[in-house]
């Protein structure tokens, strides 16, 4: 079964600060490469959604997965609606724990998938 993947509404913000930061710090090239990985990671998980370290110590059904070598996806999986749904995506070091957090109920179902209206 492929899952449908979904995005937190902040998560869009998570990657443009993301490139932002590459950008800045290595170029326009490096940043276009590592994004791409990420959103490559991101896309594998319609097809293979229980990987990475479950992390109910911060939210119930929390997972967490590395990607581009320095960023961290934290996603939940909802196998009734066969969907993922990306909670946040942080880099090089970035508190994504702390994000998680601040982020009003991680696993709230409904959320539109990235680029669609919210």
């Amino acid at each position: 079964m492929i899952y449908r993947i979904r995005y937190h509404p902040l998560v869009e913000r998570d990657l443009d600060s993301i490139a932002y930061w590459i950008m800045d710090h290595a170029g326009d090239e490096i940043a276009r490469r590592k994004l791409t990985e990420i959103e490559q990671t991101i896309t594998n998980l319609a097809h293979v959604p229980h990987r990475g370290s479950v992390r109910d110590d911060i939210a119930p059904g929390l997972r967490a997965i590395p990607a581009a070598r320095r960023a961290v996806i934290a996603f939940t999986v909802d196998d009734a609606a066969a969907e993922v749904v990306i909670q946040a995506v942080t880099y090089g070091g970035a508190d994504w724990m702390g994000r998680i957090h601040s982020r009003a109920r991680p696993a709230e179902a409904g959320l539109p998938r990235r680029g669609e209206a919210q």
